[in-house]
């Protein structure tokens, strides 16, 4: 079975370091370090609102457009979707990490695997989101992680990493033309991960 990136994912930097790291201006999320973030629940991330960058707290996972929770968009095919289309251009958000969890299948054992990048203690994941509203008007933020497929063909969804120059662009809500935006997400360079299982 092949790799499924960021079923889960950690985040283990102190605030200070995290403000720090991404120039984070307003804390809007009840932010602890933690080990494992899980799809469906509520997870830190940074978006720029009035002028500065947040942090808040979204779900991650879009719905309800699926049948089921979708946690991952892949770069190739966000065209093939108006409304994701729609969240490219004007609803992108960073979600900071410090390692992707994934499991892999070997013979009748399936184990737990850590990727961390090779040279950055923390590092951002572009993402974007929505605000789904009930029946009684209470919003919902909700996002989902930008991701690249692997170049064998496999279903594996490979991890994208925003750096420097590229996270400030893709946090400035005034660079919303839809075809400079995917320019954009096809230019973010392959990262270097460690890969290593969990004990």
């Amino acid at each position: 079975m092949a790799d499924c990136m960021n079923e889960r994912y950690s985040l283990t930097a102190e605030l200070a370091d995290l403000t720090g790291e991404f120039r984070i201006d307003r804390i809007a999320f009840p932010y602890d370090e933690r080990e494992q973030y899980e799809p469906t629940g509520q997870i830190p991330v940074i978006r720029p609102i009035y002028g500065n960058r947040w942090l808040s707290g979204q779900r991650w996972g879009l719905m309800p457009y699926w049948g089921k929770s979708s946690i991952h968009a892949d770069r190739t095919t966000l065209g093939d979707k108006p409304y994701l289309l729609s969240m490219l251009a004007r609803k992108r958000c960073v979600v900071p990490c410090s390692g992707l969890l994934f499991e892999r299948q070997e013979g009748k054992v399936r184990r737990t695997y850590r990727r961390t990048h090779a040279e950055k203690a923390i590092f951002g994941l572009p993402a974007i989101f929505d605000v789904w509203m009930d029946s009684e008007k209470n919003e919902f933020p909700m996002c989902t992680i930008v991701t690249a497929s692997s170049a064998d063909g496999t279903s594996e969804s490979l991890p994208l990493v925003l750096e420097g120059d590229l996270m400030d662009v893709w946090l400035d809500p005034a660079y919303n033309r839809v075809e400079s935006v995917r320019d954009l997400l096809r230019s973010i360079p392959e990262a270097e991960f460690r890969t290593e299982p969990v004990l």
